[in-house]
């Protein structure tokens, strides 16, 4: 019966849970090891922080221009120009560097809502010869809103907020947090660059992944040390602090997070250099290049973009790799027409196999030279290449169909 298997399952459970060395039915709690109360300005050399909503606990660096995190500076050496551009923001080209701001959150939870909490925020600027951060942090939420305070001063006249995912994650957070003291956000209706998706426009294609610890190991060239608190555990961490007053373990948030920032000021100067001088940008990699030139065409700046898939099909490693940046030039000559230019790139992509080359050039010499023979030289070749690829039923629809035209138009030009 089902009360049988009942008791029969509750047993079982409730022998695995004493294998596990929990009591059932016991009112007394199990005997934890009690941690000593470690307060955290014992822990790490941080300072009382004055607001007028009280004081907090902050943990301030500072770092020369001429800083290097991994091999980047952190300091453009170029106008940042070209980042205006990209954000869509065009008045920020008139802007100071020293009016942006590098911005990293540690919460109490990773998926965002109402109940997240910021208790730490990492922010960083530049003042004069170095750049300057603060680590605002929470010994208790009841001095939340002399965080949130001490970071609306410390933002004082900035001119836009640059973060790494901060779009869905650390400035929706902090409006809400700001809302809910009854304050006003200063981030709200304020220009956002969300480095994370510019970082995606450039080495999707290449890298597995976009997070910002696999974008610092294989673009900034930066391995973190063992202090080194992985991010899923940064809410667990501070939950426990709380429990306990043991801050110890949050040494190693305190440099995620500094290094979080820091990452940030090196990936602005990256793109602001990339973005203003692309052709200087030194890489090997054909897909980067090819990249940043489809980022520039999407900008509308096509001298650049060409310039760029020159590079990319230059250092192409494949014949697979070298067609992307091939076709794409081409695609831009033809839309300026510029046959004269195209037409090299499409035979060079179709010695290598490209059907679309293919295409462009039997369409060309079709309609533009007359050279019908040529054409459906060209559609012949690529039919034959469409022989070992059963996946492409349109493409050999299509050309079939051109075929067909095409020898219909040369038996009657020659009756």
């Amino acid at each position: 019966s089902w009360k049988g298997w009942f008791e029969m399952d509750f047993e079982s459970l409730s022998e695995k849970l004493r294998r596990m060395g929990v009591q059932i039915g016991v009112q007394k709690p199990l005997e934890t090891p009690r941690q000593a109360r470690k307060p955290i300005e014992t822990v790490v050399p941080g300072r009382e922080y004055q607001t007028n909503f009280g004081s907090l606990f902050s943990l301030g660096h500072s770092y020369p221009q001429n800083y290097l995190h991994g091999r980047q500076p952190v300091l453009p050496q170029h106008p940042i120009y070209g980042l205006a551009r990209w954000s869509r923001v065009p008045e920020l080209e008139q802007k100071n560097l020293d009016q942006f701001i590098f911005l990293d959150t540690e919460t109490t939870g990773l998926s965002g809502g109402t109940g997240t909490m910021a208790f730490m925020v990492g922010v960083a600027r530049f003042r004069g010869e170095s750049l300057a951060m603060e680590q605002f942090f929470l010994r208790s939420p009841a001095e939340e809103a002399a965080l949130l305070a001490g970071l609306e001063e410390f933002c004082d006249g900035m001119a836009a907020v640059v973060t790494y995912n901060g779009k869905s994650f650390d400035i929706p957070i902090l409006n809400t947090r700001y809302i809910l003291q009854g304050f006003t956000s200063p981030f709200e209706d304020l220009p956002h660059l969300d480095l994370l998706h510019l970082t995606r426009r450039i080495w999707r294609a290449r890298l597995e992944q976009c997070n910002l610890g696999n974008i610092e190991q294989q673009i900034l060239q930066l391995q973190r040390d063992g202090d080194e608190v992985p991010g899923y555990l940064v809410p667990e961490y501070y939950a426990q602090y709380l429990r306990d007053g043991n801050a110890e373990p949050l040494r190693g948030i305190f440099y995620h997070n500094e290094q979080d920032v820091l990452s940030l000021a090196a990936l602005f100067a990256l793109f602001a250099d990339m973005l203003e001088a692309p052709t200087a940008w030194e890489t090997s990699s054909s897909q980067d290049l090819t990249a940043l030139g489809r980022l520039l065409e999407h900008m509308g700046e096509v001298d650049g973009a060409v310039s760029l898939y020159q590079k990319g099909a230059q250092a192409a490693e494949s014949a697979r790799t070298k067609l992307e940046p091939l076709l794409r030039q081409a695609k831009l000559h033809k839309r300026h027409g510029e046959y004269n230019r195209a037409l090299p790139l499409w035979e060079q992509a179709a010695a290598d196999g490209s059907l679309e080359a293919l295409e462009e050039l039997a369409k060309y010499h079709e309609h533009s030279t007359r050279q019908l023979e040529k054409a459906l030289a060209y559609t012949n070749q690529a039919l034959r290449l469409l022989e070992t690829n059963p996946d492409s039923i349109v493409f050999v629809r299509d050309f079939l169909h051109r075929q067909k035209r095409l020898a219909a138009k040369l038996q009657h030009r020659q009756a």
